[in-house]
């Protein structure tokens, strides 16, 4: 009678541990899912430029547009960057 106890208490230990367990990770993903979008929704609307505007915020003084013309050592090929 007593090791029928003892194998009861030991089974339903198991069994708690692991819908405990399998509650803790799905809660987890739920969570981990949350903070996820949270960043990629602050990182839109940190990168994306507002009504298609570009500021410049600084230009040096001293600042010359090169020309083709001042450079040496290889050909120069005008470009210019694109970021998405």
């Amino acid at each position: 009678m007593l090791l029928k106890i003892i194998i009861f208490f030991i089974a339903l230990g198991w069994i708690f541990s692991s819908l405990l367990r399998y509650f803790l990770r799905s809660k987890l993903k739920k969570f981990v899912d949350q903070v996820q979008e949270a960043q990629r929704a602050d990182y839109r609307s940190k990168n994306q430029p507002r009504d298609g505007n570009v500021n410049v915020d600084y230009v040096p003084k001293d600042y010359k547009k090169k020309s083709s013309g001042n450079i040496s050592g290889g050909d120069y090929i005008d470009y210019e960057e694109v970021k998405d």
